[in-house]
Formats: C-alpha cells, sequence, structure tokens
C-alpha cells in the first residue's frame, strides 16, 4: 500500500503539532512528530511512504495537490486540530475529489473528541483514527480494502450505511521502544533549516523520550485526550540511539528538543538517560520541558548531560488559581526550582497563562509580578485555551464562559491565539491585551535589556539564539498589526523613571548573568 502523510497548509507558519496550534510570534515551527511516528511504523511493516509538512515547507494547497497526484496513495492521513478543524475538513474533501479512489483519514486531538462531527460535517472524510494512532494507520493501511475488517480496528471511526461508527479504544502503547526511530523520517523528507523553536540552537530536531504525563492539570489536551495520565517512555538506551543517530547522520544538527509533557516525570529513567548520553559520547546539548517538582540531583544529572534550558510551567503566581488547575505545586515549590536552576546555571523559560476560574485583574498581575520575581530567561503570557476533550473545555462550557464555539474564532486573522474566554468581571478583550502588555512590560525592561546585552557578549551562543526571537517578534509585530483593546493598567513600556531605576544592573554580577540569573 501507498500511504501518505500529510500536514496541511492553513495560515502560513502555522505550527499544528505545538499543544497550542498557531502562528508563533518568535518564529516557531514544530515537527510533525506524531505524523512522523505513523509513517515509520507504516514503512517499517513494508508499506511505502511520503510525507508532507506543506507549514513548514510553505507548500500551497496547488503544490500539495500536484504531489498527491504524482505519489498516488492508497491511504492519505492529514493531521487537525481545533483552530484548523474546519480547513481541514476542506482540504481532505478537495484531496478526495483529486483521488476518489484514495481513501481520506483524519488523527489529532481534536477529530479524536469531535469524530462523530467530522464525518457528519464533511462526507467526502473516510475515517478517523481515535486517540494514539500509529497501529490504528498501520491496521487501516493493512485492511484497507477489506471492509468486514474495518469494525475488527481498535481506535476506528467511519461510516457503516447512513450512520456513523466507531470501535472499541485501542490500548496505550505500552513498549515505545518498538516504534521506529523518527529522525531517519525528518532527514528524509523534510529540511532541518524549516524548522525553528527558539529556545533551542537552530538548526534543531525535535524528539520524543516518552508519552504521557502523570500530572492532572485541568486544561492540557495531549494527556487528557491521547495519551494517558501515566509518563510511559522509552528505554534509556532506545532514546541514546536515536540520539547517536542523529548525531552521526544529521552533523547539520546542533540540539535536541525533547518535546515530552515532563521529561523528568521518572526519576530513574531521567538519571538513567543522563549517565548513558555521557557513557555513549553524546555531544549534542539538548532542551527539555519540566515541571517544578523534578528534584535538584535530577536536575543537576541532566544539566551535566547536557540539559542547557528547560520550559517550565509555573502559569500562575496565585496558589489559590494553582490549586483550582490542578498543578500540583505551589510557590513555594516554584521557588525551589527556580533557585535549584539558577544554582546550575540553567536557563529556564517561564510559561503563564491567565483565564483560570476565579482569575480577577489582582491575579493576573500577581502572575506578571510572578514572572519578575522568578527571573526567567525568557517568559511568555497565553490565554488559556480550553480545548474540547479536556476539564477546562467543560468547565467552562458548563459555566457559560464560552465565548465561542466557532473554531474560526479561535485564532486571530494572522494565526495569533485569540482569548474565547467570558469570565466574570474580565473579557476575552481584556485577557489579550494583558498577555500581550505582560509580554512586552517583562522583556522590555532595562534590566532584563541589559541582562540580554551581557549574554550576548559573555555568552554569544545564547545570545544570538535570543536576538534571533526577538528579530521574528518585531517582524511578526510589523507585519501584523492590528486594534487591540487597551483596557489594563500594566504599561507596555517601562516610565522613564522605571528604566532610571532599573538601569542599575551590578557589573560584579556578570557571572551570575552568564548563568542565566537577572538579578
Amino acid at each position: 500500500m501507498r500511504v501518505f502523510f500529510i500536514n496541511p497548509p492553513f495560515l502560513g507558519r502555522f505550527s499544528r503539532s505545538q499543544r497550542s496550534p498557531g502562528v508563533i510570534k518568535s518564529g516557531t515551527m514544530y515537527y510533525p512528530y506524531w505524523l512522523a511516528h505513523a509513517a515509520a511504523l507504516v514503512e517499517k511493516n513494508g508499506h511505502e511512504i511520503q510525507v508532507v509538512d506543506c507549514p513548514a515547507a510553505a507548500l500551497s494547497e496547488q503544490a500539495l495537490h500536484q504531489a498527491v497526484l504524482d505519489f498516488n496513495p492508497d491511504l492519505m492521513v492529514l493531521e487537525s486540530v481545533a483552530a484548523s478543524w474546519y480547513a481541514d475538513c476542506e482540504t481532505a474533501a478537495r484531496l478526495k475529489k483529486l483521488l476518489p479512489d484514495s481513501r481520506i483519514c483524519l488523527v489529532g486531538t481534536h477529530v479524536t473528541v469531535l469524530w462523530r462531527e467530522t464525518l457528519e460535517r464533511e462526507p467526502l472524510i473516510d475515517f478517523i483514527a481515535i486517540g494514539e494512532y500509529d497501529y490504528t494507520i498501520l491496521e487501516l493501511t493493512e485492511n484497507l480494502h477489506r471492509p468486514d475488517r474495518l469494525a475488527h480496528i481498535k481506535g476506528l471511526a467511519f461510516r457503516q450505511g447512513a450512520d456513523t461508527r466507531r470501535t472499541e479504544d485501542r490500548p496505550l502503547i505500552m513498549d515505545l521502544d518498538q516504534l521506529p526511530y523518527i529522525a531517519p523520517i525528518y532527514k528524509r523528507f523534510f529540511k532541518v533549516e524549516n524548522y525553528y523553536f527558539n529556545l533551542s540552537y537552530h538548526p534543531m530536531v525535535m524528539l520524543i523520550g516518552g508519552r504521557g504525563c502523570n500530572s492532572l492539570c485541568f486544561y492540557c489536551v495531549y494527556p487528557q485526550v491521547i495519551h494517558g495520565h501515566s509518563y510511559r517512555h522509552r528505554s534509556p538506551e532506545h532514546l541514546i540511539g536515536e540520539m547517536c543517530w542523529v548525531q552521526e547522520n544529521m552533523p547539520e544538527v546542533r540540539e535536541i528538543t525533547f518535546e515530552d509533557d515532563n521529561f523528568a516525570a521518572d526519576r530513574r529513567f531521567a538519571r538513567r538517560f543522563a549517565e548513558l548520553v555521557r557513557e555513549r559520547g553524546v555531544r549534542l546539548p539538548f532542551f527539555a520541558n519540566l515541571r517544578t517538582a523534578v528534584d535538584y540531583e535530577t536536575l543537576k544529572a541532566l544539566r551535566d548531560a547536557g540539559l542547557r534550558n528547560c520550559a517550565v510551567g509555573f502559569e500562575s503566581g496565585d496558589d489559590r488559581l494553582l490549586r483550582t488547575m490542578r498543578k500540583g505545586q505551589n510557590s513555594d515549590i516554584q521557588a525551589r526550582f527556580v533557585r535549584d536552576a539558577h544554582r546550575l546555571g540553567l536557563l529556564v523559560h517561564g510559561c503563564f497563562m491567565v483565564g483560570f476560574p476565579g482569575e480577577t485583574r489582582e491575579t493576573m498581575n500577581k502572575t506578571l509580578d510572578l514572572a519578575f520575581k522568578i527571573k526567567p530567561d525568557s517568559a511568555q503570557f497565553y490565554p488559556v485555551m480550553p480545548y474540547p476533550g479536556t476539564g477546562a473545555y467543560a468547565y467552562y462550557e458548563q459555566n457559560g464562559m464560552l465565548a465561542t464555539k466557532n473554531f474560526r474564532e479561535w485564532l486571530t486573522a494572522e494565526g495569533g491565539h485569540r482569548c474565547v474566554l467570558n469570565l466574570p468581571g474580565l473579557s476575552p478583550q481584556e485577557i489579550e491585551a494583558f498577555c500581550e502588555r505582560a509580554f512586552r512590560r517583562f522583556h522590555f525592561r532595562p534590566r532584563y535589556l541589559m541582562y540580554k546585552i551581557m549574554q550576548l557578549l559573555l555568552h554569544p551562543r545564547e545570545g544570538w539564539r535570543s536576538l534571533k526571537a526577538g528579530l521574528f517578534f518585531i517582524w511578526y509585530t510589523l507585519t501584523n498589526r492590528r486594534e487591540r483593546q487597551e483596557p489594563f493598567a500594566v504599561s507596555a513600556v517601562p516610565t522613564p523613571e522605571e528604566w532610571l531605576h532599573e538601569i542599575r544592573v551590578p557589573m560584579g554580577r556578570m557571572e551570575k548573568i552568564k548563568r542565566g540569573d537577572q538579578s
């Protein structure tokens, strides 16, 4: 069989695989790693594959059509998410009209939850693969022309006469070592230069050490919809093997980015991984997502193995809201993690969100104050995005707090995240305006700018990485101007008095700045 895996075109550099898909101001473009996993498995079992990432390669739908005609697949697999759902359905329908004998299957978080609505919305879509879809796609490929076998494929939704049908859920893959490496898929089908992550050295590749997350945050879509609330990791040996493959076969790569929800969820795995990195002579540095609960010794082991930067979800500066969102941390845990990271010289990217149940102007400003206090190397501020299938979506829907259920309205015209929450006393526009101002307020502080200048002088590689992200942001801002409501008392740019106050950065602390401490 011939299977074409497609990340379809939508809004230019639309980063579809990340947790909150959109066109990102820093220029970030994720690899379609879930599609790559499934493609590698299908090829391993003797089928011919093609993989195309339209947003990263800047391929138009017309170019996609030509590629499809050239390959003439039996099955086309398209990834879909909430914000692009309508467009993805329309793209799938046009592909079906182009090749009527080929079958169309959609995959991803959104269609996993709204599988019936997807099939009813677009009659030309043949299948939906539910949840973790690697083996679902493989079995569908092998039984594509055997309609009597479809009902026996777990994790599949399809039409049966005038009705739609969903088979029983597919169990999660417990032995992830049985899946092939995805790096060879990257090398054959993608240009690594097309992918960018502002927290990693460029060019980089994205790998997955494990799936699932044992945390219960009520807003996070992948654990609740696809991968579950237990962390299933590859063996450290298998993962190190892929890192070595990258090092030997992709010499242009400067860093590995691990996109696990929490790379150190299993302490023994993380420490054994760090030990093997040193034993096997892996020289590539790496980035990872972490939680504040990671202990000092594990953090140190990862640092010694090559961890240089990590993204951490601090989310809110209010302990009550942290309990509401089931984050499993508080301000004391946050402070301890930051002390440990700075002590080890690790860079930290702080992730902050606003719009939680009980959010007020006061709690939003406490979140910004937290960002100032903990001094991450960089920060992001986003509205809560309550994707279908999450506890967050259920809560906001039940309480009448969703401003819209039209997923076309979940992004701005340029692809930025649009707040869809109407909270008591806070409009969507107010929350958006706060996020915009908080971002500028954090990154345009005199002390922060001086920290970055020092970083550029003392650690040029890190400085140029930050500068490139800043240039992406400026380009995005200049090319995507739009009117915004400005109701918040959080100035976007410091006042002259604040500049004079903050400009006093002790020169004797340059070494701390080099390690990532702006104090």
